[in-house]
């Protein structure tokens, strides 16, 4: 299992509400190859910091960024400054 995390500041906090219900119709998206599961994250220190997280199958895809991502960060780049980043499980991990 991988993680693609894709995070944006936005100059409003309130324009992060919208991107729940974006990401929703993106999950409906025909033609994007889907995560094993999405979780979406606001930061408790930064009212207005979103993250998104994908969690990948490593069986199925090698990690880098995908469509969905990118699709993802494309569309938090009109919002505001954007990290995206792929995570995989540390060695330490129990």
């Amino acid at each position: 299992m991988w993680i693609e995390a894709i995070t944006v500041r936005t100059a409003k906090p309130e324009q992060c509400e919208g991107l729940l219900e974006e990401l929703t119709a993106l999950r409906k998206k025909i033609g994007i190859s889907r995560p094993e599961w999405v979780a979406c994250y606001q930061s408790l220190e930064v009212e207005n910091e979103f993250s998104v997280h994908l969690a990948w199958n490593e069986e199925i895809k090698a990690p880098a960024r995908t469509d969905c991502g990118l699709l993802i960060a494309r569309r938090f780049e009109q919002l505001g400054l954007v990290h995206h980043t792929l995570w995989i499980r540390s060695l330490y991990s129990s």
